[in-house]
């Protein structure tokens, strides 16, 4: 007899576990992987590295675990070893390592208060190269708890460069990503760079003799619009930097070929397209500059994960070189899946090597054998060798819990075009025009949803709601064309497709055209907000970590806006086109009732543009409700913010919905002017 399914509660979000960062064995034998989990009682995250051998003979085993957090495992070449990082030291993040058959963890580094990044061993694993950025002294957990014992103030922070700070990370404070190489045996730590430039996606030669790393190291390269991060090697010794020569445009994922002769990398070739509506390719350079070779332009297909979920099962590298140096393995984002891909590198062909209809968030390759995290529509990640899975951390979960499985959907949008999305329906749906509708829009712009699991939108339509959630013009996945179709123009083209949803779901009996609802964050914010000064057809809205002002928004975000390349003039003596395009503008027009959920911590999206727009529509005495979440969140509460507070966005999010749209299909929400 088949046990009855319950449906899925917010609470069940602290319930899953995340598999990330999968990394196999040199020899092929196991992967070390990353598992996170809720310790409700702190109200936490706790990560924990776990080994399952790659035959699936024997379940997953936890290696490490406490009360501290274990991430970015990393085998030595030998396979005897891993390191990985730990905060278990508790004054500061080390590097750690551990015999691959068992016991004690031990401190391999003494590094000062700070961060680490991306742990490279070295080819012949005597040493171990990090990204390291130390805490100013200022603002180390001893700095803080000294002035609070002498009652004295928090110090100013200096600013000179616009790239000061990082939604999630906080404020640089002259600290900047540094490349720093680590003794395997000693633990003696050496500094091979220094200056204010950030560095990253370090990366060895062959022989172990140099290093090779991203920077951009131009005097102003905050203030110059064109985005050109460029190779850089040093000496395993440290020493004088060498540029590579290579073009313009932002890199990422360098890594160095097996035979010594090229790098490849992962760029967007144009340098003035900030917002990336060009897809990203895979170029391989050789190692003393010159001409880059794009692997992937012929494919219109975006590299990178680029799916979005509120479920994690991401980390690990962004390419990797077979170990003939012939191929090259990377994820692609295409059509709501991710994809890990191989590139013949003599001829650019792409191979997948993984099925359509999943996310593919972290991988790794040995011996010609992939291990990735996978997940499904209604499926969290878990382990993969190839095209099996041996890990089911959340088996028990999914025997308990009813899920729906999202139905495709390409709508014709009016121009040639379509709408690709999903519709999710309640439990014993039937299509009879009664049901209430939400339409969820991504964030990005120029991101995707994806065929992996999706907690909230589950949850939404565990109570009641069609829910549907969809790629419109703007996202990526379905060629640059798609994508760029709303360079310049964030709301006429999408909000077009988002109505074209509307009408459809109505029109297929699956949504009261009196209770429908459209919500999202971030763009998906910007959208919402555009959306309900546009149309009076939905009953409801929720803009979650909006952008509302592009003026405003150009100056307190945390990254450096490029200007007169996207939208056109500046946000200082030509700021027309910038207002013209924000929701803002349209602000005395909207009669919708409109949630706004923001975090004082969001260095993204800074909470004034949230404030700006409550504050209008409150002296028009609209109805608006502002949910100011506190400082310890960021940009990405939905995703990792502190579980209570993911749990409370949850339920005020339902309220809402609930209070306007389950109003037996009669739409007496719709407020009047002066209405409260």
């Amino acid at each position: 007899m088949t046990a009855i399914k319950r449906p899925i509660t917010p609470d069940d979000l602290l319930t899953l576990q995340t598999v990330s960062d999968t990394q196999i064995s040199p020899d092929g034998s196991q992967v070390a992987f990353v598992r996170s989990i809720t310790d409700r009682e702190k109200n936490k995250y706790r990560n924990e590295m776990w080994l399952v051998p790659s035959d699936g003979s024997r379940p997953p085993r936890r290696f490490t675990g406490g009360k501290w957090n274990d991430s970015n495992p990393r085998w030595s070449p030998d396979g005897t070893r891993i390191a990985f990082v730990s905060d278990r030291l508790e004054e500061a993040a080390q590097v750690f390592l551990i015999a691959a058959d068992g016991g004690e963890a031990a401190p391999l580094t003494t590094l000062p208060s700070g961060s680490i990044q991306e742990l490279k061993w070295s080819p012949d694993g005597d040493r171990i190269a990090l990204i390291y950025r130390a805490t100013p002294a200022d603002y180390t957990k001893k700095a803080a708890e000294e002035r609070k014992e002498k009652g004295l103030s928090t110090p100013p922070r200096v600013h000179t460069h616009l790239f000061y700070r990082l939604d999630g990370f906080g404020y640089f404070d002259g600290s900047y990503w540094q490349v720093a190489v680590v003794d395997a045996t000693s633990g003696q730590t050496e500094m091979l760079t220094e200056g204010d430039f950030h560095c990253g996606s370090v990366t060895w030669s062959p022989y172990g003799s140099e290093l090779a790393f991203l920077s951009d190291r131009r005097p102003d390269g905050d203030a110059i619009l064109e985005e050109d991060t460029q190779v850089w090697t040093v000496s395993e010794n440290g020493g004088n930097l060498r540029q590579v020569s290579a073009p313009v445009g932002s890199k990422s994922g360098l890594v160095w070929s097996p035979d010594d002769n090229h790098f490849a990398y992962s760029s967007n070739p144009d340098g003035l397209d900030q917002w990336g509506t060009n897809n990203e390719r895979i170029f391989v350079l050789p190692t003393l500059g010159g001409v880059a070779r794009d692997l992937t332009g012929h494919t219109d297909l975006a590299v990178g994960n680029l799916a979005i979920s509120d479920i994690g099962g991401g980390g690990g590298e962004e390419l990797l070189w077979s170990e003939s140096g012939k191929e090259i393995y990377t994820l692609v984002s295409s059509s709501g899946d991710v994809r890990l891909t191989r590139l013949t590198v003599t001829s650019g062909e792409i191979t997948m090597l993984t099925p359509p209809n999943q996310v593919v968030g972290s991988f790794s390759v040995a011996r010609g054998v992939f291990a990735a995290s996978v997940s499904r529509p209604t499926t969290p990640a878990e382990v993969f060798v190839g095209d099996r899975q041996i890990s089911y951390l959340n088996q028990p979960w999914l025997d308990e819990i009813a899920l729906q499985t999202p139905e495709p959907f390409a709508i014709p949008n009016g121009v040639g075009g379509v709408v690709p999305g999903w519709f999710l329906t309640p439990p014993n749906f039937k299509a009879d025009g009664t049901s209430p509708l939400v339409i969820y829009v991504h964030g990005g712009p120029h991101l995707q949803y994806g065929n992996a699991l999706f907690h909230e939108l589950q949850w939404l339509a565990a109570q009641g709601y069609v829910v549907a959630y969809a790629n419109p013009r703007g996202s990526k996945g379905y060629g640059e064309a798609h994508t760029k179709a709303i360079k310049g123009d964030w709301g006429g083209p999408a909000l077009a497709d988002i109505e074209c949803i509307a009408d459809e779901a109505i029109r297929r009996g699956y949504a009261d055209p009196a209770k429908t609802a459209i919500m999202g964050g971030s763009y998906g914010g910007y959208l919402t907000a555009w959306a309900v000064g546009h149309t009076d057809r939905f009953t409801c809205a929720i803009a979650d970590r909006l952008v509302n002002n592009l003026q405003s928004m150009a100056g307190t975000c945390d990254f450096p806006w490029s200007h007169g390349t996207y939208y056109q003039g500046n946000s200082w003596d030509d700021p027309s086109d910038l207002w013209r395009h924000s929701p803002m503008a349209y602000a005395g027009k909207i009669n919708t009732p409109l949630l706004l959920i923001h975090s004082d911590g969001d260095l993204r999206c800074p909470i004034s543009q949230a404030e700006e727009l409550f504050a209008a529509l409150r002296l028009q005495r609209k109805v608006v409700e502002f949910v100011r979440y506190p400082a310890e969140t960021s940009h990405g509460l939905s995703r990792g913010g502190p579980p209570d507070l993911r749990l409370d966005r949850l339920q005020r999010n339902l309220a809402w919905l609930d209070k306007y749209l389950k109003l037996n299909g009669t739409n007496t929400a719709k407020p009047t002017q002066g209405a409260d």
